[in-house]
């Protein structure tokens, strides 16, 4: 027997060694799926303190070109780490860029350094800022937006990914005071392709009515009838929309973006949209393309399962005052009482062309 257990101990190792060796692979798998993009490394808190350093003089003043300048992005992370990143910024949009006080930036992070530091190859983001200088209105718009896109999160995880932060731009010329605002970053389109497995139709015309899922088409003009937002167009020339088309599917779906047009924000800069007969921002219009109520069942039957989620989320919103919270559930309350009593429930169907003479451009 002794002579044995020798080699009962060699079998025994040999079989933890092939155990090892047989997960090491997945292990390895694992830990490269773990990285994080900086986006990612933001979402630890509810509210992420940031601070830019750029020339705010020429961010500003000059915000009509589309050239990029030179800054830094840095934060403390959820360890207490202090990163500090060389970016390139430039204002971005075309109607906020034309009437607010603080330009919407767009945010490029140099690949190489991401790499340097472990995060994945995603670069590209847009910030929402601030458009007023009025603290309290600035405040109040930017949650609301921001609140909008948590709730079609909360809808399908095909959606935006965005995180609440708190901004200090300092300007490294000394002429501008040091600006303390808040704002969000919205995900890099390139990194929803990658977390959905899709690919973000390149170009800006050409699509056809016939180019979409008609069904996932008017999930999103139902959400955007919850929110009170007619700014927005599939095709021929998607405007606040991307059209992404996934693996093996032929057809085209949406996901939405920009909302401070909407009747949940209601913004003091936003004007109803003419084209549409839309009287006031609050007025909702339904955008969609069925027009037998039998195919809209699915997507409706899908928000009423939402409908005390989407409520808990507006009542749990520590970003907004009391009072607020109880106009946006006062705004939202009819759009499901309406979907309880059926559908169309006598709304306007407006065909989703853009219209000539539109008085909203792409922001």
């Amino acid at each position: 027997m002794k002579s044995q257990q020798p080699s009962n101990t060699l079998t025994r190792f040999l079989f933890l060694l092939f155990i090892i060796l047989l997960c090491f692979p997945a292990y390895s798998q694992k830990k490269k799926k773990a990285r994080k993009s900086i986006f990612e490394t933001l979402q630890y808190n509810e509210v992420v303190g940031v601070i830019i350093e750029t020339n705010l003089d020429s961010l500003i003043n000059h915000r009509n070109r589309d050239t990029y300048q030179k800054g830094t992005f840095s934060y403390t992370n959820e360890k207490g780490k202090v990163f500090n990143h060389k970016i390139k910024l430039r204002p971005r949009g075309k109607f906020r860029r034309r009437i607010c006080d603080f330009p919407m930036i767009k945010i490029d992070f140099p690949k190489k350094q991401l790499k340097e530091h472990g995060y994945t190859k995603h670069d590209d983001y847009k910030l929402v800022t601030h458009c007023m200088n009025n603290p309290v209105a600035a405040y109040e718009n930017i949650a609301r937006e921001f609140l909008a896109y948590k709730l079609y999160n909360i809808l399908t995880p095909n959606s935006y990914r965005v995180q609440f932060l708190y901004f200090t731009y300092i300007d490294t010329k000394e002429k501008i005071a040091p600006i303390q605002q808040i704002g969000f970053i919205i995900e890099d389109t390139a990194e929803l392709e990658d977390r959905v497995f899709g690919e973000v139709r390149k170009e800006t015309a050409g699509l056809l009515q016939d180019s979409f899922d008609i069904e996932q088409h008017d999930f999103v003009a139902l959400f955007q009838n919850m929110i009170g937002n007619t700014d927005w167009t599939a095709y021929p020339i998607p405007r606040n929309v991307k059209a992404i088309k996934y693996v093996e599917e032929d057809k085209y779906k949406l996901v939405p973006f920009d909302f401070d047009f909407s009747g949940l924000v209601d913004a003091p800069y936003a004007v109803p949209r003419v084209s549409l007969n839309q009287r006031n921002i609050r007025q909702r219009i339904f955008q969609g393309i069925s027009k037998d109520p039998k195919i809209l069942q699915p997507t409706i039957a899908h928000f009423l399962s939402k409908k005390k989620k989407i409520y808990r989320a507006i009542k749990q919103y520590k970003l907004l005052s009391k009072n607020s919270k109880k106009d946006v559930l006062n705004f939202i309350k009819p759009f499901f009482e309406d979907l309880e009593k059926g559908y169309p429930w006598g709304l306007k169907y407006v065909q989703s062309e853009i219209m000539v003479g539109e008085e909203v451009g792409n922001k």
